[in-house]
């Protein structure tokens, strides 16, 4: 567990290498959400994947856009999972929703989950390094997702309304 935390820790502190190329974001998250697909089905969670019909391009370290993401799906799942152990009864509407949009200039990725939300007083906080809302959490996983984002010249905002889930949004500039 130490060397995981130490690992995570010079991950974040370390300098980010970015090799940005043109991609299509509705292809990555098609892609990850392809992977991720046996993990909900794992956590009795439904992932449903919302795409536009046409290409959304973008210039990105895909890798390091994919580590953002997949930190964004990991948390959620979680959080839908010790949510339900919490319930008296089988939650059937837990649902993890990935959402790629865009306009002239801008890409958006967003993140949703239909767990309890963050609390308004948290929600600046929970990107500060060291804080984490999960036992054995290191606190560094939103740290580093929004630092990659930053790097790319984007932006990783949540928006969360409490016992209804949250809303992490991926701001990209268009290529």
């Amino acid at each position: 567990r130490l060397g995981s935390i130490l690992a995570d820790f010079l991950d974040f502190a370390g300098r980010i290498r970015l090799d940005p190329q043109e991609h299509d974001l509705s292809a990555i998250v098609e892609e990850l959400s392809d992977f991720y697909h046996p993990q909900c089905e794992k956590a009795g969670v439904i992932l449903r994947v919302q795409l536009p019909p046409e290409p959304v391009s973008v210039r990105v370290d895909e890798s390091l856009l994919k580590q953002s993401l997949l930190n964004l799906m990991i948390n959620a799942t979680q959080v839908l999972e010790a949510q339900r152990v919490g319930a008296t009864s089988e939650r059937l509407d837990d649902e993890l929703i990935l959402k790629v949009e865009q306009d002239e200039t801008t890409a958006r990725i967003h993140v949703i989950d239909t767990g309890p939300g963050v609390p308004e007083a948290d929600r600046e906080s929970i990107f500060h390094p060291y804080v984490s809302g999960r036992k054995g959490g290191t606190g560094l996983g939103l740290p580093t997702a929004r630092r990659i984002i930053e790097e790319h010249g984007g932006r990783l905002e949540v928006d969360s309304m409490a016992g209804r889930g949250s809303d992490f949004m991926i701001s990209l500039p268009r290529a």
